[in-house]
């Protein structure tokens, strides 16, 4: 009896092991099986971003462009804003010819005080937003530079404008 029940107990330990060594077995099929769908998920991933850097590409070339453009454009960005500024606050009464005359005798003025100005600046140009120009052309508004910048004066003013438009 002593016999049998020391056998049983080898028994019951090797049992015990056959079953961790089965639910260790068990786990790493799972782990085998999880780490085959992050292959399968990642592979996919890489296969989206080889399209999306393929069709970047051709960004880049513009990219370059633009950020060379604004960088050219960046030494002229205080006397562009000097001169919309300007236009906004105090050219609102007048008519179009004065406004041009206006913005001609500041950028002149810049360039005597050796503020670097784009050539043939306007309002329009630094301040216009093409998307907000069409807006307001489908809703009636004529296109002509007087009608577009009372506009900009109007929606670029914190207050209320004095303009006379004729």
């Amino acid at each position: 009896m002593g016999v049998l029940a020391e056998k049983q107990a080898q028994v019951k330990a090797i049992l015990e092991q056959v079953a961790q060594l089965k639910a260790d077995g068990d786990a790493l099929v799972a782990k085998a099986q999880s780490l085959n769908e992050n292959i399968e998920d990642c592979g996919k991933k890489l296969i989206r971003a080889e399209k999306m850097i393929s069709g970047l590409e051709g960004e880049k070339v513009r990219w370059t462009e633009t950020v060379a453009r604004l960088t050219s454009e960046q030494g002229f960005l205080t006397g562009d804003c000097l001169i919309a500024a300007g236009m906004v606050s105090y050219a609102g009464p007048f008519i179009s010819q004065y406004r041009t005359n206006l913005e001609k005798l500041w950028r002149d003025k810049c360039e005597d005080l050796q503020i670097k100005v784009t050539e043939g600046c306007t309002m329009a140009k630094v301040l216009g937003n093409d998307v907000k120009l069409r807006q307001w052309a489908v809703a009636g508004l004529p296109s002509d530079n007087l009608s577009i910048e009372n506009g900009i004066i109007m929606f670029g003013s914190r207050r209320w404008p004095l303009m006379i438009d004729p």
